[in-house]
C-alpha cells in the first residue's frame, strides 16, 4: 500500500499504539534486566521503523494539496516522527529511573564523578532522545521554510537554522539534566552511594 493512500487517522493511531506496546514491553523487560543485546536492537529498530511510518502517515494525512509549501504536511511529519521517538525515550527513562532506585549500585558517586553501569535501557534512551530531538530540529526547520516561502535574505535564511541549533544544544544537555534528576531522586531516598567523599556520611 503506497504512502499516498495513507489518508486515514486510524493508521496513525494504530502506528502510535504499536510504538507504545513496543516501548512498554522493552521497558518492562529492561527494568527486570531480561533484555539482551539482540533484543535491544530488535526493539529499538521496531520503535524507529514504526515512528518513521507514523511520521509519513501523519504528514500525508495533514497534507494540503492547495498549499504551495506544504506547511501542514511538514507539521504532521515532524510531530509524527519526533513525537513517538521522544515519548518513547521519556517512557524508557521512567523505567530506568525505577530500576536505578531498585538497584542503586548501578550509579555510584566516586570522588565527585558519576560512575554509571552499562545498560541496554540507558543506551536505548540515549539513542531515541538523540534521534527524536534531531528529527524535531530538522522538521521544525522545514516548518519555518514553509512559513518563509519565497522571501529571501540572510536574516530569513538564518531563521531556518535556529530550530536545528536549538535541537543540537538540547542533545548536548539532556543527559546532564537526566542524571541530575536521578541523583536527586537517589539522594532524597537515601540510596545514593558515595565513595571517596570525605564529607559524606
Amino acid at each position: 500500500m503506497a504512502i499516498e493512500t495513507w489518508d486515514s487517522p486510524y493508521i496513525v493511531i494504530w502506528l502510535c499504539l504499536g510504538v507504545l506496546v513496543t516501548v512498554l514491553t522493552y521497558g518492562v523487560r529492561g527494568y527486570n534486566g531480561k533484555i539482551s543485546g539482540i533484543g535491544a536492537v530488535v526493539y529499538g529498530l521496531l520503535i524507529m521503523i514504526l515512528s518513521a511510518l507514523d511520521g509519513a502517515a501523519l504528514g500525508q494525512y495533514m497534507y494540503d494539496k492547495t498549499e504551495k509549501y506544504n506547511f501542514l504536511g511538514s507539521i504532521g511529519m515532524t510531530l509524527g516522527l519526533s513525537g513517538p521517538l521522544l515519548i518513547s525515550g521519556l517512557i524508557l527513562f521512567l523505567f530506568y529511573r525505577n530500576r536505578v532506585v531498585k538497584h542503586s549500585d548501578e550509579i555510584v558517586l566516586r570522588d565527585g564523578n558519576l560512575e554509571i553501569s552499562e545498560s541496554y535501557l540507558l543506551g536505548e534512551i540515549t539513542w531515541l532522545m538523540f534521534l527524536g530531538l534531531l528529527a524535531l530540529g530538522i522538521g521544525a526547520g522545514h516548518i519555518v521554510m514553509a512559513l518563509v516561502g519565497d522571501r529571501e535574505g540572510l536574516l530569513i535564511a538564518s531563521t531556518v537554522l535556529i530550530p536545528l541549533i536549538v535541537a543540537i544544544w538540547l542533545i548536548t544537555q539532556y543527559r546532564k539534566w537526566m542524571f541530575k534528576y536521578i541523583v536527586w531522586v537517589l539522594r532524597r531516598k537515601g540510596l545514593l552511594q558515595v565513595v571517596g567523599d570525605k564529607d559524606s556520611k
